[in-house]
């Protein structure tokens, strides 16, 4: 059974320089940025993002492209009980997605696989 897999690695320091209200709002869904802005260490806050704009890249690359645009906001990164992220999006609702995310001190990665 053939898998589709999407990898992406994000600097923080790239984030910090396009940090702004606007590109938080691009990024991050509702509920994802209700937990954003709970996030009082603001290189906590990079982290977060760095890792989901991380996770949601790495999803684009399982499809390769889509019916239409893509908006990161119709992707959602949510964390289950344990503590590990999961996946929902408006484009393959059906479609069961594995991720990873992980953070060093100066970057995020995430990978997603198309079980």
């Amino acid at each position: 059974m053939s898998k589709n897999i999407g990898i992406d690695i994000v600097e923080f320091e790239e984030i910090k320089e396009r940090l702004s209200e606007r590109f938080v709002k691009r990024i991050l869904s509702i509920d994802e940025l209700v937990r954003y802005d709970r996030i009082k260490n603001a290189e906590r806050k990079i982290a977060y993002l760095a890792g989901r704009f991380a996770a949601k890249e790495a999803y684009t690359k399982v499809y390769k492209r889509f019916d239409e645009p893509l908006n990161f906001t119709d992707v959602v990164i949510l964390n289950d009980e344990l503590g590990a992220p999961y996946i929902t999006s408006k484009y393959r609702p059906n479609d069961k997605i594995s991720v990873s995310i992980s953070h060093s001190r100066n970057y995020a990665i995430a990978i997603c696989i198309k079980d």
